[in-house]
């Protein structure tokens, strides 16, 4: 799923979503007051722990588009984090996962979030996802309500980096000055990069896998 994500990391944070019945449960994702992510996050402490240990380094990170949800509860684990936010437009998102979920692109999806699951979980996953199929129908092919859930991440995001080491890039922009963006980042993480290294990064932006621009869901 997505592009270039550690998949061990992707892996632990599905996890406690759906531990907090917020993976497949993306009408829940408007609220934390029920405290289920905070639990499933303290639940799932001591992997992550392991995770950030074995991975910590001067310069690290790992992506994930769903973070968000379930961070707040252990950024403590991080030192001196540095937040890069990619801002996409939430009707281009919403364009992107209109297309994922149309039936096609289905056996693809279901490979390989069931590959983050151990067996008897991947039961259960199928079963809350049937279950919410037929009780809030196919939500992540509902453009507006897709659009919503978008904006409203974004908000959190907004809010939780306010006071912390922060740059904000737009998706747009990465694709059109992939030189100037990568240039940004290099001074925001203080990196001293070799003219190689900065020639990789640029190489490594690939507009195809992107679906910005796509206008129309069937497109």
């Amino acid at each position: 799923m997505g592009s270039f994500e550690d998949h061990r990391f992707l892996a632990l944070n599905h996890n406690i979503l759906f531990k907090a019945e917020r993976l497949m449960g993306y009408h829940n994702r408007f609220s934390d007051e029920d405290g289920k992510v905070e639990a499933a996050v303290k639940e799932y402490m001591k992997e992550l722990e392991e995770y950030v240990k074995e991975n910590e380094r001067e310069f690290w990170g790992f992506k994930e588009a769903v973070v968000i949800y379930t961070i707040p509860y252990f950024e403590h684990l991080l030192k001196d984090p540095h937040y890069i936010v990619l801002h996409r437009d939430a009707e281009s998102v919403a364009n992107s996962q209109i297309r994922a979920g149309k039936l096609r692109n289905w056996p693809h999806e279901i490979k390989s979030e069931f590959s983050y699951f151990t067996r008897k979980l991947r039961f259960k996953l199928f079963l809350r996802t049937m279950k919410t199929t037929f009780t809030k129908g196919f939500v992540y092919r509902e453009r507006n309500f897709i659009i919503k859930l978008t904006l409203d991440a974004q908000e959190r995001i907004k809010r939780f980096i306010e006071n912390r080491k922060n740059i904000i890039i737009e998706l747009s922009q990465i694709i059109k000055n992939p030189e100037e963006t990568i240039e940004k980042i290099i001074k925001f993480l203080g990196l001293k990069p070799t003219k190689e290294q900065i020639k990789n990064a640029i190489d490594f932006i690939r507009p195809e896998l992107i679906t910005s621009n796509i206008k129309k869901p069937d497109q």
